[in-house]
């Protein structure tokens, strides 16, 4: 079976100190086919002032830098409805279905995007402040049998206590590299890297299939890129 693993990546504000409104579920699993490939999203206005939001799809690819490139995609998912306003303390529910080819020989990665958008509702025209709240969250479509394959190409001293390591994923699936292990050997120590601590020291977070990325990643000034060992468990 295969299946789409949604998870929030982004949460990007603009104009608003706080946010105005939440999404759930943060994380769903979906087929790419049937009943199962169809998700609700619930969205909940927490603010005292009515809320209009647009819900978007995005190829999402990644380059060796680690800069996201995302592009427009209507096709691969029917998102209902795609702009709504939901009055104060309210929710509304958002069915998101996959409806992208369903025999794929990799993962393949999408941003499904909830933006809030400035609206005067007594004229019923959007306002010259645009988006100002925004929720990017990761779809991966990923085919049957898929695995990962992670490669360390190179690791290097960037400052003194700053690798910069390049990685390479072989395989045919995407790697979420703030849920691997970090293990660090060098001048008779062993450092393990995992968790939060890991997402805090390391500046990638995802590794897209048959693919290259350059990360950097926090280390302690006694463990030396060159003269130490690295190993990355997933």
């Amino acid at each position: 079976m295969r299946y789409i693993i949604l998870f929030t990546l982004i949460i990007t504000f603009t104009s608003f100190s706080t946010v105005a409104f939440q999404v759930q579920p943060m994380v769903a699993e979906l087929e790419s086919m049937g009943s199962q490939s169809q998700q609700t999203m619930r969205i909940l206005n927490t603010s005292n002032e009515p809320l209009t939001i647009e819900v978007s799809a995005h190829d999402l690819l990644i380059t060796e830098e680690g800069n996201e490139d995302l592009v427009s995609n209507e096709e691969d998912f029917l998102i209902i409805p795609m702009t709504t306003i939901i009055p104060p303390g309210k929710s509304q529910s958002v069915i998101i279905r996959y409806i992208g080819e369903p025999i794929i020989e990799a993962s393949k990665a999408y941003r499904i995007t909830v933006n809030q958008v400035a609206v005067d509702v007594a004229e019923g025209t959007t306002s010259g402040f645009g988006m100002s709240v925004s929720f990017k969250t990761l779809f991966n479509v990923v085919p049957k049998n898929a695995e990962a394959k992670l490669v360390i190409k190179s690791k290097t001293q960037e400052s003194n206590d700053i690798w910069k390591v390049l990685l390479e994923n072989t395989g045919n699936k995407y790697i979420r590299l703030t849920q691997s292990q970090w293990v660090i050997k060098g001048n008779n120590e062993k450092l393990v890297l995992e968790g939060e601590d890991l997402s805090k020291a390391l500046s990638g977070k995802l590794l897209l299939p048959n693919s290259s990325r350059e990360v950097t990643i926090k280390i302690p000034a006694q463990f030396n890129a060159e003269q130490s060992e690295l190993e990355v468990l997933f």
